[in-house]
């Protein structure tokens, strides 16, 4: 009677575990590949104005004003175009510019300003807003500018405003909302500071007539609130940040990091066996042969993304961004379902070399993002590599050594490996569907 209800109760278990895991990844979905950012450039001009542009996600904008009339998934350029005046107006009052302690006015709209336009980042398409502000000089010279930033502060706590005027670039968002800006020694060279941010705007952007620049740039946190030269080893430690952090919201590189250490643990040995799934792997005999397969896949998936994110980011190589995030999904989905079912024969340290190629493109659109200066590329690369390497080695620290202890149980097998891998295919093969047929599933996007 006992092995009855015991044969009932691991089913039950396995079941359980698989729908909490299935609600766990489905909410992460959102956070898919990049986290919600909008991209503020600041140009200071002779006599205390100051032109702005503004890059916001039409997919934030449409979670706070439902621009998506018709409930389609997707946003025309007519649904926007129809809704600009609502947009611009719920957007400016979230920038708030002040110079010595006054605060900076909005200009009036004028005859010649730029006419509404979108612009085509990586991460999707987004409303350009152009004004400019007057800030009261009163006779004093206008080397200084504070800016309050608070767009999405009461709605998402993780959005980050990515803010470049022509001598630096600072992150801000609810953890950091203020920031004062240094503008000495920009006197009398106004007009090439327009110049310079051009020539730092980031070749990840496509524009058409109806497009507008992509113009952004992303440091990490400074602590101090003027603008100082940045020196080498700032700068490397804020890529180096950039990298982690991209990790860190990165679901569908963590899911296929996860999927790939859930098993590291075992090994399959004796003639193919599709049923029950998970039924060919057994347990490795000790904790060494685990850390040495572990050392194979991540270096296999190191060294591949770190060639094609160098190609990318140096221009050699740049593949269509829905083609790579398809493929980045569809290795997520693979990996997955080679957990339950022997679908891939090759060395699995072959196979991850592979897929990692396609990973180091995705990684590459996040870096170009970040505003990348001309002919400042190898610090930046080096650095966001590096971070990014430190992410996948903490996600190894806090995994593998849960999956050693538990590997030759058979709670492990049936209530953490089996749940997670069919949680992490299915909400992967619906990033797939998504990514390549450019729609969203049930209101959720990837």
């Amino acid at each position: 009677m006992t092995h009855l209800l015991n044969r009932f109760r691991r089913p039950r278990m396995g079941l359980l575990a698989s729908l909490a895991s299935l609600t766990s990844l489905w909410a992460a979905t959102a956070l898919a590949h990049k986290p919600s950012d909008s991209h503020l450039t600041l140009t200071p001009q002779n006599g205390g104005v100051v032109d702005v542009q503004w890059h916001v996600a039409l997919r934030d904008l449409d979670d706070e004003l439902t621009l998506d009339t018709n409930d389609d998934g997707r946003l025309s350029w007519g649904e926007v175009r129809t809704r600009w005046a609502e947009v611009s107006a719920w957007v400016r009052p979230h920038l708030r510019l002040s110079h010595a302690g006054q605060a900076c006015v909005a200009l009036p709209a004028q005859a010649d300003d730029p006419p509404p336009a979108l612009a085509q980042h990586t991460d999707g398409r987004y409303a350009v807003l152009r004004w400019r502000h007057q800030c009261p000089t009163s006779g004093a010279d206008f080397n200084e500018l504070s800016v309050d930033y608070r767009l999405f502060a009461t709605t998402d706590p993780t959005h980050r405003g990515i803010v470049r005027w022509p001598s630096g670039v600072v992150v801000l968002g609810t953890s950091r909302p203020t920031h004062r800006m240094a503008l000495s020694g920009l006197q009398g060279a106004m007009a090439a500071s327009a110049a310079s941010v051009s020539a730092s705007m980031p070749a990840s952007a496509s524009t058409t007539n109806a497009d507008a620049v992509d113009v952004a740039g992303e440091v990490a946190d400074e602590a101090a609130s003027t603008a100082k030269p940045e020196s080498a080893l700032d700068e490397l430690l804020r890529f180096i940040v950039d990298g982690v952090h991209h990790i860190a919201i990165g679901t569908d590189h963590i899911l296929f990091l996860l999927s790939l250490l859930l098993v590291s643990v075992w090994r399959r040995e004796g003639p193919v066996r599709w049923w029950p799934p998970t039924a060919g792997w057994q347990p490795r005999e000790t904790a060494r042969a685990s850390w040495a397969e572990v050392l194979k896949l991540v270096t296999s998936f190191t060294l591949a993304h770190s060639v094609t994110l160098g190609l990318a980011t140096f221009g050699v190589l740049s593949p269509p961004s829905r083609w790579v995030e398809s493929v980045i999904a569809l290795s997520v989905l693979l990996a997955a379902l080679d957990n339950l079912l022997p679908l891939l024969r090759a060395p699995r340290w072959a196979v991850v070399f592979g897929f990692g190629l396609i990973h180091g493109f995705g990684f590459a659109g996040v870096l170009q993002d970040l505003g990348l200066e001309p002919g400042n590329i190898a610090l930046p690369l080096l650095g966001f590599n590096l971070g990014v390497e430190l992410g996948q080695l903490a996600l190894v620290a806090v995994v593998l050594p849960l999956a050693l202890l538990l590997r030759r149980s058979a709670f492990y097998r049936h209530a953490v490996v089996v749940p997670l891998s069919i949680g992490i295919a299915l909400l992967s093969a619906v990033w797939l569907v998504e990514r390549a047929a450019d729609v969203t599933l049930l209101g959720v996007g990837g």
